[in-house]
């Protein structure tokens, strides 16, 4: 490594974290701790959703490929457990719970008869499909209040620290009866580093997360399509008619 390098790192941020009291050093590996996570956060998040992504535009693809929408349920489709495949699961399985007994004769004698469900039946199918909606929908978030508020937090963290560390720089030139900048400077150093940590961790966490957010509500969007389409498909199919 460049010498150069190494003695403005030993002159730099080291030696500041060195020079620092207590608190400004506990808010330093704070902040440290904090980035790991939120790396970890976007790694985890950015991976996830680009998977789920391409498993469920395959799902997607199989499903409307089928004339009836219960086809895959029946044919145990191999599930990956997507969001979407699991509100097409439990959709499913409410309107199979909801088959009356006397039609589950008829189908067990004869598969080919038509299944017809009232609207009061379908409309606690469809509420199925929205709850599960729903449930996935807060799952997708998952981590993502961490980011946030590691985003917002880091950064107060290190306005803390700065403050802390200027008014014990000022308390000590007061003691000291001195005004020295050459005294003071070391002091100022040592608070502005938990500043400088703070918006290391923020600014990519930030992006981040604005990035991450705007991936889960596409996709959310998405889930929400699938859902209202899954429905209309089971009303065309398996309502009965009214009147």
């Amino acid at each position: 490594m460049d010498m150069a390098l190494l003695a403005s790192m030993a002159t730099g941020p080291i030696k500041a974290f060195v020079d620092s009291d207590f608190c400004g050093q506990l808010i330093v590996l704070i902040q440290i701790g904090m980035s790991v996570v939120s790396w970890a956060v976007m790694a985890g998040r950015w991976f996830h959703l680009r998977d789920l992504t391409t498993r469920s535009a395959r799902f997607v693809d199989d499903f409307v490929r089928q004339n009836d929408p219960l086809a895959l349920y029946y044919n145990r489709y191999a599930f990956t457990d997507t969001p979407m495949e699991n509100v097409y699961l439990k959709t499913c399985e409410r309107l199979a719970e909801l088959i009356p007994e006397q039609q589950r004769v008829l189908l067990r004698t004869d598969p080919e008869a038509p299944l017809r469900l009232g609207a009061a039946r379908m409309e606690l199918v469809e509420t199925t499909c929205a709850h599960t909606t729903d449930e996935e929908t807060v799952q997708l978030g998952k981590g993502m209040t961490a980011l946030a508020v590691i985003t917002s937090s880091a950064p107060l963290l290190g306005l803390f620290g700065t403050v802390w560390g200027v008014m014990l720089a000022f308390q000590a030139m007061a003691a000291s009866g001195s005004a020295n900048i050459a005294e003071l400077a070391p002091g100022i150093s040592s608070a502005l580093l938990t500043t400088v940590v703070g918006l290391v961790v923020a600014i990519p966490s930030t992006i981040a997360y604005n990035i991450l957010q705007a991936k889960i509500e596409a996709y959310t969007v998405q889930l929400e399509g699938f859902g209202e389409e899954l429905m209309g498909k089971l009303a065309l199919n398996y309502r009965k008619a009214e009147g």
